[in-house]
Formats: structure tokens, sequence, C-alpha cells
């Protein structure tokens, strides 16, 4: 089940033995392992074990999961055992030992829930289907297009405020599609507003303007002319915007939501739709957006959009797991991008 599904259904169902949540939405991610820990510890963090997949074997994982916690006879509210195991980064250890994932699942320990935390599930294993069935598999995938606008409206009454449409349609142009982001921004709005209780789009362009969204719109232009000089200048503009104490490689999702916008853009197009459809589809309100994304798909061939997409995801990860300056990194980036 994808993540809204799995929030909406998770303290109403007993508790299973295992969960596998994976998927590229980081912010989902992090809220559904914090939905377990929250019900299973009960905040008594005493039963939980964290540990990396990338960091340890798959026979001490599940030595772990056999060991009885010292606090293992007292019971949560509902039942469930106190004992907590969380592998971060277990691609490796679901992927290669589907079997004994199913033997798990056939014989589970009473006393433990176990949650393996991945980015990319073969979705078509045996494993995966015994494990879906159950109900344990959480798909926490990207959110796109439409779907954007009514999480916001669900996630700014987190902060005890509403949310116009025309505020919400800015936000996204501004910032993107990147959850964590777009909650950052939410939070910052809602202080912001005080006593008041519904941002406005007045508000969002006080507060988010629109300067990081016309340097997006440069830098994908500098990158179409294959402009090096003028896309690292635009690059070095970005990082100036970026909000004190945010890294960065902050600026990378939103150059990846620009390509995605520019690629479905350009297949619309190419299908023989107008520009009309782009808006509606890609949800641009401003003309002045619209005029800008449409005349850059013209710069772009589709393998083009493709390949610096693949590009930015590279960047994205080796960012995250690699140990070179974040600044080099997206220098580094503009070069490939304009070859």
């Amino acid at each position: 089940m994808d993540f809204l599904h799995f929030k909406n259904r998770f303290q109403r169902e007993k508790l299973l033995p295992l969960y596998l949540v994976y998927g590229e939405e980081g912010f989902f991610v992090k809220e559904a392992v914090s939905l377990i820990k929250s019900r299973i510890l009960e905040g008594d963090v005493t039963g939980l074990v964290e540990t990396d997949g990338e960091m340890t074997s798959l026979s001490t994982v599940l030595e772990e999961v056999r060991t009885p916690s010292l606090f293992s006879g007292r019971a949560t509210a509902d039942g469930g055992s106190r004992k907590l195991v969380i592998v971060y980064n277990a691609d490796g250890l679901f992927k290669e030992s589907s079997g004994v994932w199913e033997r798990y699942m056939a014989s589970p320990p009473t006393d433990c829930v176990l949650v393996l935390v991945c980015k990319d599930v073969d979705t078509k294993g045996g494993a995966y289907e015994k494990i879906r069935k159950k109900g344990g598999g959480v798909n926490c995938r990207r959110l796109k297009g439409n779907e954007l606008t009514p999480w916001i409206l669900e996630r700014v009454r987190h902060y005890g405020k509403q949310i116009s449409l025309d505020a919400s349609r800015i936000l996204q142009e501004n910032v993107g599609d990147n959850l964590l982001l777009l909650d950052g921004h939410l939070e910052k709005l809602a202080l912001y507003l005080g006593s008041r209780t519904r941002i406005e789009a007045s508000d969002v362009e006080a507060l988010v303007g629109y300067d990081r969204q016309q340097k997006v719109f440069d830098f994908t232009g500098a990158v179409a002319k294959r402009d090096t000089a003028l896309a690292l200048k635009v690059l070095h503009q970005l990082m100036a915007l970026m909000k004190s104490g945010e890294e960065p490689q902050g600026i990378i999702p939103p150059l990846a939501w620009q390509l995605r916008r520019l690629l479905q853009a350009k297949r619309i197009l190419t299908s023989g739709k107008g520009r009309e459809t782009v808006a509606r589809e890609l949800n641009v309100r401003y003309p002045r957006f619209l005029e800008e994304l449409v005349n850059q798909t013209q710069l772009f061939s589709e393998v083009e959009l493709e390949r610096d997409y693949q590009f930015l995801l590279e960047t994205d990860i080796s960012s995250k797991t690699g140990g070179m300056d974040a600044r080099l990194l997206l220098e580094t980036l503009v070069f490939k991008l304009c070859m």
C-alpha cells in the first residue's frame, strides 16, 4: 500500500512482525518510521535497536531480532511488543536474501517487530508479495502533479492553519515537489501568520518570493544553451538565495523538479497538445512562467532532458553518500549538464 493509505490504517490494524518501508519520498519514509516507533515504543526507547544495513550482516540482524529484550515482557496498550529493530539502507539485505524473509514471515518472533527501510524494492519478488499480502509493504512514492495540492492542504492543518489554492500553487511553483522543503516552508508560514489562520498568496510571496523560481528558469536556460559560465554564475546566485542553515545540495530538488516539468511539457507539446494543456496538467498559474517553460522545451530534446535529470539524481545520491564537498559536486554537475 502507499504511505497515505498506510497512515490512515496503521493505528487501527494489528501490528505485523515485519514492515518493509521503501521509496523515493524521504518525507514519507521518515513519517512511516515515526508512526511505527510511536505506536510500539510509546515514548520508551529502551526497546529500540537501530542499525545500518550497509554496515551490518543479515545474520547479525536476525540474531538481534531473536534476542529477547529486557523489556519485551512489558506490552503496549494494544498488546504489541516493546522491542523494535529498524534496519536502514536494508536494500542489500532484502534483495539478496528474499528466501530468508519468506521464512521470517512464516514463523516470526512474537516479541519483536522488524522494520526494513529500503530505497528500492523488487515488487515482483516472492518475499515482497508475502509482506504485501499481510499489509506490511509501505510504498513511499513521490507525489505527482495534482497530488501535491491535496497534500499541502492536509499538511498545513498540522500547523493549525489553512491555505488558499492560489497560495498553494505559488508555493509549488517556487519550491517544487520536495515534501521536506515544502513542509519547512509551511512551518515558517504558520509562524509568520501569528494569530491569523489562513495563508494567502501574498504571504507566500512575502516569505518565499519569486527569486528562486526565476533563478531555476535561468539555470535551465543556461544549460539549454550549453553556457557553462552563465550556468555556474546562476548556480552561485541560487546558493546565495538559500536560507540560513540550508545545505548547498538543497538546490538539487527544485532543479530536478524543473527538469521533470520540462520533460513533461515537452512530451505534451510533442503529442500535439497546446500550452493550455501544459498549464492545466502541470499546474502552472502564471503566464510568465508558462511562457518560459514552453520556450525552454524548444531548446532541449527529450533525450537531453532525460540525461540531465539522471545527472541530477546521481549528484543528489553522491551528496548524501560521498565525501566530496557539496559545492564542488554542484559545480561538477554544471560541467556535465553543459557538455
